[in-house]
C-alpha cells in the first residue's frame, strides 16, 4: 500500500476503521510522519473547514499515529490545534481532547513540558483541552520529565481567579489532577479554593483530598499510572477501533455496564465512544452554581 492510498483511505469518514491503513502506515512509520504532520497543520491553517464539515477524518487518524509514533517534530502543530478559542477543538476532534490528548502530548513532548503549560496558561482555549495538559504534566511526572514538586507547585499558582471566567469548569479539572499527585504542599490553597467557590464540590468533594493525604503518595500514584496506562497509546487499534463511530465491533460499551454502542446512535463521528455527557453537566452546573449564588444574594437581602 501506498502512501498516497493510505492517506486517501483516512480522508473520508465512511463508518469503517481503516485497520489495514493504520497498519501498513505504521510500517511506513518514517516515510507518512511528514504527510501526517501536514494534514495537522493543513487544519491550523483553516480550522472552520474541518469544524464545519464532519466527513473530514484524516485528521483524527494523523494526530493518533504521530501520538502512537511518539512524534516530537509533531508536538507544536498539536498544542496549537488544542489550543484554538471557544468550541473549535471540539468540533474538530470530539472526544480525543478528553480521552487521548493527555497521553498524545506526553508523548510527542521529547520531555519538555513547556508548551504543555502553555495550554494549560491560555485562558482561551477549551476548558477541557486545558484540562487534559494538566493531566499530561501529572503523566510527565510519573515518567520522570518533571519532578511531583515542580508540578504541585506550578498547580498552586493557577487558582488565583484570573486564569478563566467565574463560572468556568477549569479549577474544578485542575484540582481532580492534583488530587492524584498526593497534593500536600497546596492543600491550603485548594481549601481556600473552595471556600472561594472556585471548584464545584460536584466535580470533587474536599473530603476527597482529605482522604487522599491519608492514604499517602504510594496508593495516589497508583491510580495516576493506572490512568496513564488505560490511556496509552501503543496499541493503536486498541484505543481506536472500539469508538461508537465505528462499525468494526459491536460489543458492550466499557465505561457504562448494560448500554452497547447500538444505544448510542447520536454520537458525533468525531466520538471516541465516551458518553458525551460533559457539556450538558457543565451547563447544568452553570445554572445551578448560578441558582445558588442568586439565592444567597436573596438570602443576604
Amino acid at each position: 500500500m501506498t502512501i498516497t492510498e493510505i492517506l486517501e483511505s483516512f480522508k473520508k469518514f465512511d463508518g469503517i476503521y481503516k485497520r489495514e491503513q493504520v497498519d501498513a502506515a505504521i510500517n511506513l512509520k518514517d516515510e507518512i510522519t511528514p504527510h501526517l504532520i501536514k494534514v495537522l497543520e493543513n487544519v491550523l491553517a483553516n480550522p472552520e473547514k474541518y469544524a464545519e464539515n464532519e466527513d473530514l477524518y484524516d485528521h483524527i487518524y494523523a494526530v493518533m499515529l504521530l501520538g502512537h509514533f511518539k512524534e516530537a517534530k509533531a508536538h507544536k502543530v498539536i498544542v496549537d490545534l488544542f489550543s484554538l478559542p471557544g468550541d473549535l477543538t471540539d468540533k474538530i476532534f470530539g472526544d480525543i481532547k478528553t480521552s487521548n490528548l493527555p497521553v498524545i502530548l506526553l508523548n510527542t513532548c521529547d520531555g519538555s513540558i513547556e508548551l504543555i503549560k502553555s495550554i494549560i496558561n491560555n485562558r482561551d482555549a477549551d476548558d477541557y483541552c486545558r484540562a487534559s495538559a494538566c493531566n499530561a504534566l501529572a503523566y510527565a511526572v510519573f515518567k520522570g520529565y518533571v519532578s511531583r514538586e515542580s508540578v504541585i507547585e506550578f498547580f498552586g499558582t493557577l487558582f488565583t481567579r484570573e486564569e478563566a471566567d467565574r463560572m468556568s469548569d477549569f479549577w474544578g479539572l485542575l484540582a481532580t489532577t492534583a488530587y492524584n499527585l498526593y497534593p500536600e504542599e497546596i492543600i491550603g490553597i485548594i481549601k481556600q479554593a473552595y471556600d472561594d467557590e472556585l471548584i464545584a464540590p460536584g466535580m470533587i468533594h474536599y473530603s476527597e483530598f482529605e482522604e487522599a493525604l491519608k492514604f499517602g503518595k504510594d496508593k495516589c500514584f497508583a491510580r495516576l499510572k493506572f490512568d496513564m496506562e488505560r490511556d496509552g497509546l501503543d496499541d493503536i487499534h486498541a484505543a481506536m477501533s472500539w469508538w461508537a463511530c465505528f462499525n468494526e465491533e459491536r460489543k458492550t460499551f466499557s465505561f457504562s455496564p448494560g448500554i452497547t454502542k447500538d444505544f448510542l446512535p447520536g454520537y458525533s463521528k468525531r466520538s471516541s465512544g465516551q458518553p458525551q455527557r460533559k457539556k450538558t453537566n457543565k451547563k447544568a452546573k452553570k445554572k445551578k452554581r448560578k441558582q445558588a449564588k442568586a439565592s444567597k444574594k436573596k438570602n443576604r437581602r
